[in-house]
Order: C-alpha cells, then structure tokens, then sequence
C-alpha cells in the first residue's frame, strides 16, 4: 500500500507558480517609475492659484517644481513653462516670458502652434509699448 504524503510536490507546482509570478511582479513594479515627468508641487499650485485664490504660493510652487527638475535633470512636465511663461507677462517681463514660452515649444512641440502665437502677441505689445504715440501736427493758421 503506497502512501502519499499531505503536501507532495506534483500537488504543490501550481501553488508554487503561482507565488512566483506574484514575487515577480511585485518586484517589477517596484521598480517602474511613478511619473515621467517630475510633478513635484506644480499641481499643488494650480490647485492654490485657482481655487486657493494664493497666486504667490502658487508661483512659489512653479517656480520650485521647474527649477528642482532642472537641477536634477528631471522633465518638467508640460504646461510648467508656459505657466511660468504667464507668470512672468503678468509682472511685465517680456523676455523672460518669450523664453519660457520658447522652453516649452521645444519640449513639448505639440504646443508649438500656440507657444508661437503667444510669442508674437508678447513681441507686438513690446513694438507698441517702445513706440510713442505720434502727436499729430496742428497746422499754422497763415495771416
């Protein structure tokens, strides 16, 4: 009479398998990135300019975000430029605006069409705002 034992091993492959695969997938997954884009606190500070009311935090978060990313050579994810970009309109600095709008056009080239429009929108008002209006001249009454 042949008796087998409770745990043999034909009965244990299946089980076996199965913890393996899980193992390797666990151990996987660990290992892929969680973005790839650094995010860092860009959302946080969407979420103060617009709904917080806080736009100094928020630029505090941008600015943060963008500068980490580059420091660590990390992506900045898309939109951080051009935000950036936005930011630096709205306090009247045009070069800095036309160079982070330029930022995000080359690394994000399918904002290409829009970042090139907002560049010549920030080029036409710097030509309007270096030219002084011309007085018109009041012609001289002859006597």
């Amino acid at each position: 009479m042949k008796i087998e034992a409770p745990c043999s091993l034909t009965a244990m492959k299946p089980v076996l398998r199965k913890c393996l695969i899980g193992v390797i997938a666990s151990t996987l997954a660990g290992c892929a990135p969680t973005s790839i884009y650094h995010w860092g606190k860009f959302e946080d500070g969407l979420h103060d300019r617009y709904v917080n009311q806080n736009p100094a935090q928020a630029d505090a978060y941008l600015l943060e975000t963008i500068r980490t990313a580059e420091q660590e050579h990390l992506r900045v994810p898309p939109g951080a430029y051009a935000d950036y970009g936005f930011l630096l309109f709205g306090r009247g600095d045009r070069a800095g605006a036309i160079s982070y709008f330029q930022k995000e056009r080359l690394l994000f080239p399918e904002s290409s069409a829009f970042m090139t429009k907002l560049i010549e929108r920030v080029k036409q008002k710097e030509a309007e705002t270096a030219v002084p209006p011309q007085a018109t001249a009041i012609p001289e009454a002859k006597p």
